[in-house]
């Protein structure tokens, strides 16, 4: 497994969102599915309420062979406003 590794709010400025959920609500659970063209993506957890900590179950499906990478949950970066 590869170290953790943290992203810069930097990232967040020049990375245009690929895609997002349609609607953003408070539910326990949310399913969407998204053809994406081969490339790396980052997949970013979040709370409905900002500045609120929360546990997440990520489940990720692929039709083709797919490597996936930790990132820490702990931001090394105040959150956008």
């Amino acid at each position: 497994m590869h170290q953790p590794s943290q992203l810069i709010k930097n990232f967040f400025l020049t990375n245009k969102a690929r895609e997002r959920s349609n609607t953003f609500i408070n539910l326990r659970e949310v399913l969407n599915r998204f053809k994406l063209p081969p490339g790396e993506y980052v997949i970013v957890p979040s709370t409905f309420e900002p500045n609120k900590d929360g546990d997440f179950c990520l489940r990720v499906f692929s039709e083709k062979n797919a490597d996936s990478q930790y990132v820490a949950d702990a931001p090394s970066f105040s959150p956008l406003r």
